[in-house]
C-alpha cells in the first residue's frame, strides 16, 4: 500500500515540475536516438550482406595476377571437379562497367536466366539512367561494339544494399561487356555438400594452385564483419565522448540541486518521509522520464531508418552512391536491452547521488 502511495506521488510531483526535467529528457531522446539508428543501420546492412553471402556456394575461388583480382579461364574446372567431396564447380561473371558521363562504375552481375537483350536493374542504377533519358534502354560499349539493353525489370520494391547498385545482364553480354573470353570467368564458386568437408577442399585447392585467393563462405562473412567493426568502432568513439559530455554535463547540473529542489526535499523530510522514501521518489520520477525517453528514442529511430531511409546518418557505412536503398527492418533485442541499461543506469545514478547528498543533511540547512 506504501508503495503504491510513493508511485502515486512520485507522478504527481513529475507531473508538477516536467518543465524541470525538459533538458534531460531532451538531451536523452537525442543521444538513444542516433545510436539507435546506428544500430539499426548496421544491423539492416550485414544481414543484407549475410543473405547475400549464404546464397554463394560453399567457397570462392579467384584469380590473381601483379596482386589484383583478375579472371580466371576453365581450366581447373576439371580438377577441381576430381577431389572428393566436390559435387560442382560454376563460372560466375561479375564485373564493373565504366560510365564516363557519370565518371563512375556500375556493377555488372551475370544471369542465365535473363535473355540476351534484356536486364534488370537497382533503384540507384535506375535514377542514374533516368539522368539521361535512359527508360526503356541503355547502350554499353566495349572493344568499339555497341550493346543495346533494354530495361526488363527494376528492383522497385524491395531494393536493398545489394540490389540497389546492380545490373543483373545474361552470362553472354555481360562477359562480352566486360571483355571476357567465352572460357574465361570472373570467379568460380565450388559446391560442398558436406559443411564439415569444406576447410579440407579449401585446403587441398590451396595446396594445389598457390598463387588463387581462396575463401570460404565463413571467412567472407568474417571479412564483412570486421569491416562493420571497423565503421562501428569510429562511430562509437564519437558517441562515447558525446555520452560522457553529456553525463558530466548533467552531473553538474543535477549536483547544483537549486533551491525549490533542496526545499521540496527538507519539507518531505519535515513531514516524516525517510531518506529511503525520498530515494525512492526521485528513482520512481526519472526512472519514467528515462524509460518513455528511451521508448521515444528508438521509435524514432525505427522510423528515421526504416521509413526515411536515414538521410544524411547512412553516409557512414554506405557512402554517398547508393542513397536510394530500403533499409530491411531488423531489429537486434539484445543490443537495444545493453543500450537501455548503459544509458538509463548512468542516467538514474546521476540522479539519486545528488537527492542523496541533500536528503542526509540537515533539514534546516536546506530550508535555507
Amino acid at each position: 500500500m506504501q508503495n503504491k502511495y510513493l508511485i502515486n506521488f512520485a507522478i504527481k510531483l513529475l507531473l508538477k515540475d516536467k518543465s524541470s526535467h525538459l533538458f534531460s529528457m531532451f538531451i536523452f531522446v537525442f543521444i538513444v536516438f542516433v545510436f539507435s539508428s546506428v544500430l539499426f543501420i548496421s544491423s539492416s546492412i550485414k544481414y543484407d550482406l549475410k543473405q547475400a553471402i549464404n546464397t554463394q556456394k560453399s567457397i570462392i575461388i579467384y584469380n590473381q595476377k601483379a596482386g589484383y583480382i583478375t579472371q580466371i579461364d576453365d581450366s581447373i574446372l576439371d580438377d577441381i571437379l576430381q577431389i572428393n567431396g566436390v559435387s560442382n564447380v560454376y563460372g560466375k561473371i561479375d564485373g564493373y562497367y565504366y560510365f564516363i558521363n557519370e565518371k563512375k562504375y556500375l556493377h555488372l552481375v551475370g544471369d542465365e536466366n535473363i535473355e540476351e537483350e534484356s536486364m534488370i536493374i537497382g533503384n540507384s542504377i535506375e535514377k542514374l539512367f533516368n539522368k539521361y533519358y535512359y527508360k526503356e534502354f541503355f547502350n554499353f560499349y566495349s572493344n568499339g561494339e555497341k550493346y543495346k539493353i533494354n530495361i526488363q525489370k527494376r528492383f522497385k520494391n524491395n531494393s536493398n544494399i545489394i540490389s540497389n547498385n546492380i545490373i543483373l545482364l545474361n552470362n553472354t553480354v555481360a562477359s562480352e561487356i566486360l571483355g571476357l573470353s567465352e572460357d574465361e570467368y570472373s570467379f568460380l564458386e565450388v559446391e560442398v555438400p558436406n559443411n564439415t568437408e569444406i576447410d579440407y577442399i579449401a585446403n587441398t585447392i590451396q595446396e594445389k594452385y598457390p598463387s588463387l585467393i581462396i575463401k570460404t563462405k565463413e571467412q567472407s562473412i568474417s571479412d564483412m564483419e570486421n569491416l562493420f567493426y571497423y565503421k562501428g568502432g569510429i562511430f562509437m568513439i564519437m558517441y562515447i565522448v558525446v555520452l560522457i559530455s553529456f553525463f558530466i554535463l548533467l552531473y553538474k547540473q543535477i549536483s547544483s540541486v537549486n533551491s525549490w529542489q533542496k526545499k521540496q526535499i527538507a519539507i518531505l523530510r519535515s513531514f516524516g518521509y525517510s531518506i529511503n522514501n525520498i530515494i525512492q521518489i526521485k528513482f520512481i520520477q526519472n526512472f519514467l522520464v528515462a524509460f518513455f525517453s528511451y521508448i521515444f528514442a528508438v521509435c524514432l529511430a525505427y522510423i528515421f531508418v526504416f521509413v526515411f531511409d536515414a538521410p544524411l546518418l547512412k553516409n557512414i557505412f554506405i557512402g554517398i552512391n547508393n542513397q536510394n536503398i530500403n533499409f530491411t527492418p531488423i531489429i537486434d533485442i539484445n543490443i537495444l536491452v545493453l543500450l537501455f541499461l548503459f544509458t538509463v543506469v548512468p542516467f538514474l545514478l546521476s540522479i539519486i547521488i545528488p537527492s542523496w547528498k541533500t536528503a542526509v543533511k540537515d533539514i534546516s540547512e536546506s530550508i535555507k
